[in-house]
């Protein structure tokens, strides 16, 4: 199956609102896991803009750069990105699609990103990686429809 640019866009719409949902009826691991595929689809959108070919799958940080979209975005939001991308990137890792939700609070807890949360470790950590997940998508999507205009 080929795609263009504009599906990876539409593919990120739809991933991002998957995770809010997910993430809303307490399916943490499910969320965390959209929301990484979410931005993994916008910068995969501005990547293949320019060319089809990448190396840096599930790697966001790889992909950013080759994506290009840190040349394209205002000023402000790239102040903002790198945070952003670090806090998706250090909850997201595409082999979590295989974990339980017991795995996933242990993976969190040996990368100590359950340092003080009381409780189930994974809510808070899913609304950090959705939150910066829909930032992100909102940053892309506005230069993206600008571009159009």
């Amino acid at each position: 199956m080929r795609f263009r640019p504009e599906h990876y866009l539409e593919a990120a719409y739809e991933r991002i609102d998957a995770a809010r949902k997910l993430h809303n009826e307490r399916h943490y691991p499910e969320a965390v896991y959209f929301a990484g595929v979410a931005v993994e689809c916008l910068l995969l959108a501005y990547k293949t803009r320019e060319n089809p070919e990448f190396e840096s799958r599930h790697d966001l940080r790889k992909l950013l750069k080759e994506s290009g979209m840190a040349d394209f975005i205002r000023h402000k939001d790239l102040l903002k990105l790198p945070a952003l991308l670090g806090e998706v990137w250090s909850r997201w890792k595409n082999n979590y699609r295989f974990a339980s939700y017991g795995r996933l609070t242990s993976e969190f807890r040996r990368l100590k990103l359950d340092r003080r949360i009381k409780g189930d470790i994974l809510k808070p950590n899913s609304d950090i990686t959705v939150r910066n997940a829909v930032e992100i998508i909102n940053m892309g999507v506005r230069r993206w429809n600008s571009e159009k205009s």
